[in-house]
């Protein structure tokens, strides 16, 4: 009889403590029993069952009444519970999970410990950590401190190990993430750390997220930047990042651009010394042939014309008329890109000409003919048809250039002007070798050019033609006669992740020309093809171009 009195006794103790649990669907029950080491995992797994229930029955509005109440019933707790348990390894990482989900502040305290990892032990708590904190709302006052944070645990991060560079990236992203400036110093430290130890990768990384900063503190270590290299390899550099990241700055960095560009930035000449000499190493020849000013001149200009400002119009004109050949060059490229008035655009379509004129008959100076044509047709201005109908018609001029001066004239036709190379072309001889290739050029051109003459909504609906011929046309004649027009610019915004890149190329082109007041959504566009391609050779072919008008636009908006 004992014995079975017993046996009840324990059954009912049993039943008793079973009764004491929380219902697995109540989230404050299971928010407490986070604190009970034995019933910790299980409320972890409720709590992530019925959080992805509440936020999905809302579609995934996280201020809605019941996700909000889920929240004040379960983020405290989560926190503390965290904190608490320093030695719970692995249901604190289920923990930081939940926390990335929530996105709620009153977790920082939790995410900032994270943040400060130890070695073979819970360098993935801080990579899960940064990565919420990208996504999460922070409050102002709070940002400093997360900052300070990611930074201590950046400066912990030494080592080439995969996991070192999951570290990295983390850290990284979360301190551009913020858009405090107090990240600004921590950024330049990556930024221009040339070591073996980390991969240049991080370098081009921090630079992009000094961009996304905007502080003027950093010009100094972004003109640094568009000189650096990767300390085993010459050929990765990170020019394009930083001059993303300086349009972004905006004016700011002019003065300090027109200075490079001058020959008077120490630093610049400096680093393209060493630029220069690191080249030798590999290639002789091509070493031979590069000069320091010539390294710092090119990306000066270039970014300078990214900027547009109507300040660098006299500099830049007076780069075309120096001694070396890639100056004049590089100076007529970044004057065609300028945001100028009309009498100063005239200015420019002149110059153009005359350096264009004064290229030698090389093979560098055909090139650069090339380019200069493909620079003219990239300012929309009709006023130029009649000097590329001019040099298609030029016997004396070599092939390849007189090719591109048909091509350029062809894409900024109108109807009538369509007729009149049609008609050149087609009374060509028949012996001409050339007359074959211009008709196979020009013939989607001209077609679409008859098809539409100057009705802007007919090249918008060319815009998803399947030809790549047609929809480059399209991109091209919206860019002549779709300034500050929005369906145009819409319609321009959703070639931009075409998966042909020379659509994509016409496509930003023709924004940056139109879009006069700015494009938020090309900006976001450009950003979402950054994180889904960047490493893929359509995102390289893409960038270079992309990314500063990427800059301006996100610019001319603000």
């Amino acid at each position: 009889m004992k014995k079975v009195r017993f046996s009840m006794l324990i059954a009912l103790l049993a039943f008793a403590a079973g009764a004491c649990h929380a219902d697995p669907d109540d989230p404050a029950g299971q928010a407490e029993e986070l604190a009970d080491p034995v019933r910790r995992e299980n409320a972890l797994a409720n709590l992530q069952r019925l959080y992805g229930t509440v936020l999905a029955d809302n579609d995934g509005d996280r201020s809605a009444a019941p996700v909000a109440e889920f929240h004040d019933q379960v983020a405290d707790k989560l926190n503390q519970a965290y904190i608490d348990n320093p030695a719970d390894n692995q249901n604190r990482l289920t923990m930081l999970e939940l926390m990335k989900e929530m996105r709620d502040p009153r977790t920082l305290p939790a995410l900032m410990e994270a943040l400060d990892w130890r070695a073979e032990v819970s360098e993935n708590h801080a990579i899960s950590a940064a990565d919420t904190l990208r996504y999460m709302e922070v409050p102002g006052d709070k940002k400093g401190e997360v900052v300070r944070a990611l930074c201590a645990g950046l400066e912990k991060v030494t080592g080439p190990r995969p996991i070192d560079n999951r570290l990295r990236n983390g850290f990284i992203k979360g301190l551009g993430a913020m858009g405090d400036n107090s990240a600004t110093e921590c950024l330049i430290r990556v930024a221009t750390n040339q070591s073996e130890e980390q991969n240049f990768l991080f370098n081009r990384l921090a630079a992009q997220q000094l961009g996304v900063l905007a502080d003027p503190a950093a010009v100094p270590a972004l003109i640094k930047g568009l000189f650096l290299f990767a300390p085993n390899n010459p050929g990765m550099r990170m020019n394009d990042v930083a001059g993303e990241a300086l349009v972004r700055i905006g004016r700011p960095s002019l003065e300090p651009l027109l200075q490079v560009m001058r020959g008077e930035h120490e630093q610049a000449n400096a680093i393209a010394e060493a630029y220069i000499a690191a080249v030798r190493q590999r290639d002789e020849q091509a070493a031979s042939q590069m000069s320091v000013r010539q390294v710092t001149g090119s990306e000066a200009t270039y970014t300078l014309g990214s900027l547009g400002y109507a300040e660098a119009f006299e500099p830049l004109k007076a780069e075309t008329e120096a001694e070396d050949f890639f100056r004049r060059v590089n100076g007529a490229v970044a004057l065609a890109r300028l945001n100028l008035s009309d009498a100063q655009a005239q200015q420019v379509n002149e110059t153009l000409k005359t350096v264009y004129a004064g290229m030698p008959d090389d093979m560098q100076g055909l090139q650069a003919k090339a380019q200069i044509l493909a620079n003219m047709r990239q300012t929309y201005d009709p006023a130029l048809q009649p000097f590329f109908l001019q040099e298609s018609q030029n016997e004396d001029l070599h092939p390849a250039v007189r090719i591109e001066a048909v091509k350029a004239y062809a894409l900024l036709a109108n109807e009538a002007e369509a007729e009149r190379l049609e008609a050149w072309i087609n009374g060509l001889d028949d012996e001409d070798g050339y007359k074959a290739s211009y008709q196979t050029e020009t013939a989607k051109a001209l077609e679409t050019a008859k098809a539409c003459d100057e009705d802007m909504n007919c090249y918008i609906g060319k815009l998803d033609d399947s030809e790549m011929e047609v929809a480059r046309k399209a991109s091209f004649m919206l860019g002549r006669l779709g300034s500050g027009n929005q369906q145009a610019i819409e319609a321009l915004v959703g070639k931009l992740d075409s998966s042909e890149v020379e659509v994509r190329l016409s496509a930003i082109h023709a924004l940056d020309a139109i879009a006069t007041d700015g494009a938020e959504a090309a900006v976001t566009k450009i950003e979402e093809l950054r994180e889904a391609e960047e490493g893929r050779a359509i995102w390289n072919n893409f960038a270079r171009e992309a990314l500063p008008i990427q800059a301006r636009l996100r610019a001319r908006a603000q």
